[in-house]
């Protein structure tokens, strides 16, 4: 997985000095070919688990492989949401220039050290009665991530916004294509994560 994030720094290399220029075609393939990429590496993970395995929690603290895939459903469909809130407004070319440096700081997410607290509608509450349910539930946001931005492939992502309050109380703006850039990011996270539990010496084998 984070072989993915060296090609999408190097891409955001490329595209840095251009932060305020429309969406471009690489951009756009590059978004729409990390959902696919990632979406299959996390299946490829899950798939080979038993039902116990899939269910299994290391201790009290720790998500089983059905809660990851709880909470990734729940957020995405909250992205997904906030992408077609945004498209509906009016384009802002004010905030173009306060997002430069965004992409780096959305790609990074997905390996830094810093722990994310879920909280509210985004904990997992054991919806899913099977591996089956939670796969196809999660392919079918992860189709219409894919599809907000194939139906949308002629808007500027670029000139479309969603706002965060930042550490330091203002508001930090991303463009659309920062926000996707963040769902990536949060997929590979958790799927490091489900890696990391499979690992570990008291996971069943």
């Amino acid at each position: 997985m984070k072989v993915l994030f060296y090609i999408l720094v190097f891409f955001s290399c490329i595209s840095a000095r251009a932060q305020v220029k429309a969406w471009s075609a690489a951009e756009k393939a590059l978004i729409l070919r990390q959902l696919e990429e990632t979406r299959q590496e996390l299946l490829n993970t899950i798939s080979p688990l038993s039902t116990r395995q899939y269910f299994y929690r290391l201790d009290e603290n720790s998500w089983s492989a059905n809660d990851i895939i709880e909470h990734l459903v729940q957020m995405e469909e909250g992205y997904i949401r906030e992408f077609w809130w945004a498209l509906a407004q009016p384009p802002m070319p004010a905030y173009r220039d306060s997002t430069a440096g965004g992409d780096k700081i959305a790609m990074d997410y997905a390996t830094s050290p810093v722990k994310s607290q879920a909280r509210g509608t985004n904990l997992p509450l054991q919806r899913y009665c099977d591996k089956e349910t939670g796969i196809r539930v999660f392919n079918t946001v992860r189709d219409q991530a894919i599809a907000f931005f194939t139906l949308n492939e002629a808007r500027d992502m670029r000139g479309y916004f969603v706002f965060r309050n930042n550490a330091k109380g203002g508001r930090e703006a991303r463009d659309l294509h920062q926000q996707a850039l963040w769902l990536i990011s949060h997929t590979v996270r958790h799927t490091d994560q489900l890696k990391r539990y499979l690992a570990d010496p008291r996971f069943p084998k």
